[in-house]
């Protein structure tokens, strides 16, 4: 008995490294950047509705939806899926850093109201 719990051991750290890879290889994949880069955009067009209508913070807003619909076409190209894996983790930490500071700023925005709804 003493002697299997080792192999059971190392069976479970080779299924969680194998589920970590793949968990990471389908983030990475175009599709999962895709989806990510669709709901950056989302979140671009609902700050732009939202926060007020300051040029400075607008511009950056319509900055942000420019480069997700630049990021869609390149992404459903060919040659994206011959990307270095290094270079598309990039791209998916900087999107999800793009979603954090939109929510923020969404975050940051006062309400046209004073009464609760």
């Amino acid at each position: 008995m003493n002697e299997e719990r080792p192999v059971l051991h190392w069976l479970r750290r080779k299924w969680r490294a194998l589920r970590s890879a793949r968990r990471a290889a389908q983030e990475q994949n175009p599709g999962g950047l895709l989806r990510l880069a669709g709901e950056v955009r989302t979140l671009a067009e609902a700050a732009r509705r939202v926060c007020p209508p300051e040029q400075r913070l607008q511009s950056r807003i319509r900055a942000v939806h420019e480069e997700m619909d630049r990021l869609v076409l390149l992404a459903q190209a060919p040659e994206f899926r011959c990307l270095d894996s290094g270079k598309r983790q990039q791209l998916r930490k900087g999107l999800v850093q793009s979603r954090e500071q939109l929510l923020r700023v969404m975050g940051q925005v006062s309400s046209p109201t004073r009464l609760l709804q």
